[in-house]
């Protein structure tokens, strides 16, 4: 089927795009040239012989948008290690922060930050770890439609349900050669607490300011007509058994359920489909802050995918146990060097140079 080969099409572009050399901005908005995410990987990856080594076990969890690269890479580090040291499991950014705060979990997977009401509860100063960045698709299930083109306030409009059909003039002007029925639109989005959402929200304030009128955060007050679901697997799982529906999921996800994206308007004006190419030019124009956080949300440039998220490992500086914090900083070590080989794999995109080597020499500031 077409859509089976689009998808083939970008998976395969994920794989290719890990082989070009690219760079983010650095805190004074400049940006360098980069080599390859594997080249960024130049500080070496740690010994065999140093995770074997290791004894003491940790427990992540958290955001689900990046789930699927952390079960790969976490396949392969407990592998080397000859047993399960690290486990990480999918629950939402906020879940897996505010298990962090109580102290459930050794580190927190987010792609949200956390909000200022959230400093009162960490128990001493946190670090954050960029891992991955990858595309937010609108996927939808709409029969005989294969290539659906949507722009910043159409999409604003459906997800506030002010759009309810398929053949609403906003959805006809973005796409004049479709032949687009008269059915309704279900809206579905994430009923959890989500950085997902967050990033998805925030994007639309940013590209539709005057349209968008929910706010931004990890949940937002969805229309009552809409539907949720936990967990992008959940929204993906839902818009595939739904049929007229429309929603936001992560491309891992979506491609898992075989679901079918919109090429999306950037702020250059040019439909971009969420490849690894779209997603690698919008976090290259990205200003990387001092604390190693950043967004390429709504980057300029006519090949940027808009809606490109990135995802962070949150940490406490601090760490109470030796060996817990020696595990951890042998485990940061890997995802930032060998892990990174396994971006690409599973439809995401790996850390340009000049962001892995901040983060990998960041490691240095965890005692314990």
């Amino acid at each position: 089927m077409k859509t089976k080969r689009r998808l083939a099409v970008l998976v395969a572009a994920l794989a290719a795009i890990a082989l070009m050399a690219t760079a983010c901005g650095d805190d004074e908005d400049t940006s360098s040239s980069g080599s390859t995410t594997t080249e960024a990987s130049s500080s070496a990856a740690p010994a065999d012989a140093d995770i074997k080594a290791l004894t003491a076990k940790l427990s992540a969890g958290g955001a689900s948008f990046p789930d699927a690269f952390y079960q790969a890479v976490n396949a392969d580090f407990n592998g080397v290690a000859g047993q399960e040291l690290v486990t990480y499991a999918k629950s939402g950014s906020s879940d897996g922060r505010k298990q962090l705060q109580a102290g459930t979990l050794d580190f927190a997977g987010s792609d949200s930050l956390p909000k200022p009401e959230e400093a009162a509860l960490w128990k001493g100063p946190i670090l954050f770890f960029p891992t991955v960045a990858a595309p937010i698709t609108m996927s939808y299930n709409l029969s005989g439609v294969d290539d659906l083109q949507l722009s910043p306030d159409t999409i604003a409009k459906i997800m506030q349900a002010q759009i309810t059909t398929w053949d609403d003039p906003a959805i006809k002007a973005d796409n004049p050669d479709a032949t687009l029925p008269s059915s309704p639109i279900t809206v579905v989005h994430r009923s959890d607490g989500s950085g997902t959402t967050n990033n998805f929200t925030k994007y639309l304030t940013l590209a539709a300011p005057t349209t968008w009128t929910l706010g931004s955060g990890d949940t937002v007050n969805w229309p009552p007509t809409t539907q949720g679901a936990a967990a992008n697997s959940g929204v993906a799982a839902l818009i595939k058994q739904t049929g007229g529906s429309i929603g936001y999921v992560d491309l891992a996800d979506a491609g898992k359920a075989g679901l079918t994206f919109a090429a999306i308007k950037n702020s250059s004006g040019e439909f971009v489909q969420p490849t690894a190419e779209a997603t690698q030019a919008a976090v290259a124009g990205a200003e990387i802050k001092d604390d190693l956080t950043y967004s390429p949300l709504n980057a300029e440039g006519a090949d940027a995918y808009p809606i490109t998220a990135p995802t962070f490992l949150i940490v406490y500086q601090t760490q109470t146990d030796a060996a817990k914090a020696a595990t951890l900083k042998t485990y940061l070590s890997y995802v930032l060097t060998a892990g990174q080989e396994q971006a690409d794999a599973v439809a995401f995109v790996g850390l340009p140079e000049d962001l892995a080597q901040k983060a990998i020499d960041q490691i240095d500031k965890i005692t314990g």
